[in-house]
């Protein structure tokens, strides 16, 4: 069977560049078949789609496709679109052969929680995902590969080639209880893998930088291992690079280049570049937590940090997780690691034993196989940009404060002018629960406001919630 779901290109178009436009989009395209990220057969947006996504004429990008159809990248044929093409890939992620083809609820007390981290998982609850698991049900066989299911493992290397552009085989990837345990995981790796090559100070105490501010569990969780957590400069932007410390006195670095947390910035190519020399060049692992950022509502969202590394002396380990996109209470997620790392990898998780049960495996094997889950997160796409449009419109001017851009994830930020404390005790007592953005900065503490989860609210449920908010920030300005 062809794969009939449409996959977007990642191109980013160059206006200062001397090149036209049309010359960069067939040679992204011709890249990105060559590499394998586009695989045979997959079918490519319209014309008029992608030209929208990119921000150019219609008549540029119909040029540009006639142009790759005329090399034989890509075939058109009426009532089926636009595909690519029997090509050989020639790059490193080379592929054999095409592919065949919450609602919330307020807790006891009558608080509604708003305190971030839950997506809506109302709508997973669907025919594909009954089926996947009475099939897995049906079937309940138990994988003794420590590395996690074979099968699930090629489906999500598959999806990650889809969704996010990344390109590895299977046997780079491991299956995880989520992204904090594939954190774990990394980090006993590593420590094994620096005792083993007789680097580093005290041993297996690693120094680890983590972004300031930051998801917490990201500087708790090496800390509470016995690690060094050492806070890394950001800013809108994303991890700012230009003020990275001395790579000596680091083993690992913890980044969240597609969606910082919790301001949302995005790490531009440069900073990806330059991050990955300055890491290559000092030895230093690259721990990208890759956790929401194919709920991007804005734009096309840039393929993860370990696209841009060398799939075969790489810098980076990716983790990533179904909690976002489906359900925290799966606690299954995968890390993507690069060869170097993987044997102590494995080792760690042959001493703690299976990730997820073998059922879980199989069911979600199952789903990613019916290609349900990338049609559940375009779905949710639209419901979470619904909500991201309230969001916007009723904290557009909020007393005291600014609302931060909000270009993806489930959560939104409110900088303020009063301390995050006080409007977190106000919406409180006015039944809305919220976080004090004080809690994901590092001991230094700078900015203040509030961070609060919308993606598993109802909208009518939403709207007054935000009114509430806007309330207890008048009322602590």
């Amino acid at each position: 069977m062809r794969n009939d779901l449409v996959v977007h290109p990642p191109l980013v178009l160059d206006r200062s560049a001397r090149a036209p436009l049309t010359r960069q989009i067939v040679t992204g395209v011709r890249g990105l078949i060559e590499a394998g990220t586009l695989a045979a057969g997959d079918a490519l947006p319209s014309t008029r789609a992608l030209a929208a996504t990119l921000g150019v004429a219609r008549g540029t990008v119909v040029t540009a496709f006639d142009q790759l159809e005329a090399e034989g990248y890509l075939v058109a044929a009426r009532g089926s679109g636009t595909r690519v093409a029997q090509i050989a890939a020639r790059g490193p992620g080379r592929r054999q052969q095409a592919r065949p083809g919450h609602s919330s609820e307020a807790p006891a007390g009558g608080l509604l929680d708003l305190r971030p981290g839950h997506p809506d998982i109302s709508a997973i609850d669907s025919a594909p995902w009954r089926r996947a698991w009475r099939e897995a049900l049906s079937s309940p066989g138990a994988s003794t590969d420590p590395a996690g299911l074979a099968a699930l493992r090629s489906e999500i290397a598959e999806h990650l080639r889809l969704m996010r552009s990344l390109v590895r085989p299977p046997d780079q990837l491991l299956i995880t209880a989520g992204a904090r345990e594939g954190l774990a995981l990394a980090l006993g790796a590593l420590s094994a893998l620096r005792r083993s090559s007789g680097r580093g100070g005290e041993p297996g105490r690693l120094g680890i930088g983590v972004e300031s501010p930051g998801h917490p569990a990201l500087s708790l969780l090496p800390a509470a291992l016995g690690h060094q957590t050492i806070e890394l400069a950001t800013d809108g932007g994303g991890l700012v690079t230009d003020r990275l410390p001395d790579a000596a006195s680091l083993d690992a670095v913890i980044v969240t280049p597609s969606h910082q947390y919790p301001h949302g910035g995005v790490l531009s190519v440069r900073r990806r570049q330059e991050l990955l020399a300055w890491a290559q060049a000092g030895r230093v692992l690259v721990i990208e937590d890759d956790y929401d950022s194919e709920l991007r509502y804005v734009g096309m969202p840039l393929p993860p940090l370990a696209a841009l590394d060398d799939p075969d002396q790489g810098c980076v380990l990716m983790l990533g997780t179904f909690s976002t996109v489906l359900s925290p209470a799966l606690a299954t997620g995968y890390a993507v690691a690069p060869p170097a790392l993987l044997g102590p990898l494995l080792d760690h998780r042959r001493a703690l034993g299976p990730a997820a049960s073998a059922i879980t495996q199989q069911a979600l094997a199952g789903y990613l196989a019916s290609g349900e889950l990338r049609r559940h997160i375009q779905r949710m796409r639209r419901r979470y940009r619904s909500r991201r449009r309230i969001v916007m419109d009723r904290l557009a001017a909020v007393p005291g404060g600014r609302l931060a851009p909000l270009v993806s994830g489930l959560q939104a930020v409110v900088l303020t002018d009063a301390p995050g404390a006080r409007i977190v005790e106000a919406a409180g007592a006015r039944g809305v629960l919220v976080g004090d953005l004080a809690g994901r900065w590092g001991p230094a503490g700078r900015e203040q406001g509030i961070v609060f989860g919308f993606a598993h609210v109802p909208e009518a449920q939403l709207r007054s919630a935000l009114a509430t908010i806007a309330a207890a920030c008048q009322d602590a300005a």
